[in-house]
């Protein structure tokens, strides 16, 4: 093998595992996006419990 496929070669598997880190980071932030309004939307519901007339 000479070495422009070797370079080729690691090249392409640094692209690759870029990109599969990306994935992985971007389906992590959409899930703690998802998390995080969930807890938002509860503590307004606790909170307007609070504030009812009773």
């Amino acid at each position: 093998m000479n070495k422009s496929r070797i370079a080729t070669a690691l090249l392409a598997l640094t692209v690759a595992a870029s990109l599969a880190a990306c994935g992985d980071t971007w389906r992590g932030a959409k899930q703690d996006t998802g998390e995080n309004l969930n807890k938002t939307g509860e503590a307004i519901d606790r909170a307007g419990d609070r504030v009812k007339p009773n």
